[in-house]
């Protein structure tokens, strides 16, 4: 969602379970319905979905319409627990996937290799080893939608959490090595480094329209120095050493 199809919440229909932020499904005024996440993260949580998301779309990912939604006060007169828990003014928002379940580990090979690869690599990338699934279960965070079986990816709050341990990375990570029947090749490090290049040369781009209330909440020099932590982070996908030691 561009800041020019900015959207507002009409109703908030109810809480959403089963996930650590059990955050809010909400219809909007152009009649969709969105999963919305405003003070149960703190800002800094909601800059991170929100650049991550977008990130994983310039990158070629799949991942449902994102942005954020404007929560009117007016709306949380009634509902004492969005009131304190998502609470007014703009939240992060990803496009609600009616008919989607989460990934299963059995599932995990029905995913196309290449889309394996991408998504472990970018995960790795951007700081974020919150997608762990293995024979006991976990949190892919990852949909497989419909008949179909598409997969979307969701919950980024957790990216930009630099240095990862790679070797903890790799064998938490729902297409790490022990679940997957493909290795990263010289071919793939040619095509992603020119995909992370090309993708973060747009990051700036990606930040201009952050709302003011996360930013006013960080300050401006702490929102300087995350954004630059961030960008300086993602260029590391140039030296030697990031493919040194991803598998």
């Amino acid at each position: 969602m561009a800041a020019v199809n900015y959207i507002e919440a009409v109703e908030i229909i109810r809480r959403l379970e089963g996930g650590i932020t059990r955050p809010f499904l909400c219809r909007a005024s152009n009649d969709k319905h969105y999963v919305a996440k405003g003070l149960e993260l703190p800002p800094s949580e909601r800059i991170a979905e929100l650049l991550c998301a977008r990130l994983a779309a310039q990158f070629g990912l799949p991942i449902p319409e994102h942005g954020y939604i404007y929560i009117d006060p007016a709306l949380l007169r009634y509902n004492s627990e969005a009131r304190s828990d998502l609470g007014p003014g703009d939240s992060y928002a990803l496009a609600y996937v009616a008919d989607a379940a989460d990934l299963l580990y059995s599932q995990a090979l029905q995913v196309p290799s290449d889309l394996q690869k991408a998504v472990f690599v970018f995960d790795y990338w951007v700081g974020n080893g919150d997608r762990q699934l293995g024979p006991l279960g976990g949190r892919p965070n990852l949909l497989m939608c419909g008949l179909d079986s598409q997969l979307q990816l969701i919950d980024h709050n957790q990216a930009f959490q630099w240095p990862l341990d790679a070797q903890k990375f790799s064998e938490s990570h729902v297409f790490g090595p022990s679940n997957r029947t493909w290795q990263l090749d010289l071919v793939d490090k040619v095509e992603y480094s020119q995909r992370m290049h090309d993708t973060a040369r747009q990051f700036r781009d990606l930040c201009l329209d952050i709302p003011d209330e996360w930013c006013e909440s960080i300050g401006k020099p702490g929102l300087d120095i995350l954004l630059e932590e961030i960008e300086s982070n993602l260029m590391l996908c140039q030296s030697d050493e990031f493919w040194s030691v991803l598998q």
